[in-house]
């Protein structure tokens, strides 16, 4: 992926996870705190480097993407869909349904409140 090019949409169906094999991912969300004017002004929630993964929360949750990925620099990714990130990955999902707690508390400290990680469209 180039620079500042897009890798996942909020919003979208879920079809594959990523690992980061270079570069580093920005992980953005649409702000709901934000005015009417300024409705998809996306907030930075997290950066991923070499070695972590992304995309994996709408896999967990069948739920749309929560959140975009843009390319910070030249970025080179693994990706996997999801037939193979259930067989490969299946046995860890209890870990990961873990981490959307981890992620929600997250949001709290920068928004002062939750977002619907669950249920990203409502």
């Amino acid at each position: 992926y180039q620079d500042g090019e897009r890798i996942i949409a909020q919003g979208d169906k879920a079809e594959s996870f990523f690992i980061v094999e270079s570069g580093e991912v920005k992980i953005m969300i649409k702000s709901k705190t934000v005015t009417v004017k300024d409705a998809n002004q996306e907030v930075e929630i997290a950066r991923c480097e070499k070695g972590q993964y992304f995309g994996e929360l709408a896999l967990v949750t069948n739920k749309p993407r929560a959140a975009s990925a843009y390319a910070v620099g030249v970025v080179k990714c693994l990706v996997m869909d999801v037939q193979a990130f259930e067989r490969l990955l299946g046995p860890c999902m209890d870990i990961m349904k873990r981490n959307i707690t981890h992620y929600e508390e997250q949001l709290v400290a920068l928004f002062g409140s939750s977002m619907d990680l669950i249920n990203p469209g409502s």
